[in-house]
């Protein structure tokens, strides 16, 4: 099953609906971003994992230089917004040191080569920059991906396909090896169900 296929237009409406804006996961994410992190009218800000741009479109309340991207052609096509990019977290196609801040809601464990999406996320980043991941918190890999495989390609076993990995702190902190990304805090926050975040800092 190609990533195309994976993520298609059934998906990102999927996505808009359970989590876009107005919703209640949307809010929860949106209270718990903001407690992470103060943005300010200077900071460059990238979102990984867009879709339809209602973080984005968020975060640029709060920041004047602000980006989303997203690998959902569809997704980047319903958002209409020359602030939302489609493009690929293991190969940003922007210069070193673009973002001040660096925010992923829910997407890290999609992506098949995440270390090469780490090694580009330090690149991109400026010194001192900080990233915001938010990712769940999962007994079983896919098991938070179940009502997405169902709901949009009828096949519970796509869940596998959709999360690529488990992952938890600690193993965040073992991906981030080699890199000047540092662990600067994590915890557990809910919506319906528990989720991870964390929150890394490039230190020089």
């Amino acid at each position: 099953m190609s990533k195309k296929s994976l993520y298609n237009l059934g998906y990102c409406k999927n996505v808009h609906h359970n989590f876009g804006k107005r919703t209640y996961k949307y809010n929860k994410r949106l209270e718990q971003l903001l407690k992470l992190t103060e943005f300010n009218s200077k900071d460059r800000v990238l979102e990984i994992g867009a879709n339809t741009g209602d973080l984005t479109r968020e975060i640029m309340k709060h920041a004047n230089n602000v980006i989303g991207i997203d690998l959902n052609a569809d997704a980047v096509k319903i958002a209409n917004s020359s602030n939302i990019l489609l493009m690929n977290a293991e190969n940003l196609k922007f210069p070193d040191k673009s973002f001040d801040k660096i925010v992923s809601v829910h997407t890290i464990e999609h992506i098949p080569n995440i270390k090469k999406a780490f090694c580009e996320i330090n690149r991109v980043l400026s010194d001192n920059g900080n990233v915001i991941l938010f990712y769940p918190l999962e007994i079983i890999r896919g098991i938070a991906a179940v009502r997405d495989a169902i709901m949009v390609h009828k096949n519970i076993f796509t869940a596998r396909k959709l999360h690529k990995h488990k992952l938890n702190p600690s193993k965040i902190k073992r991906l981030v090896d080699g890199t000047n990304l540092q662990i600067k805090e994590s915890g557990i926050y809910f919506e319906f169900y528990p989720s991870f975040y964390t929150v890394l800092t490039k230190v020089v």
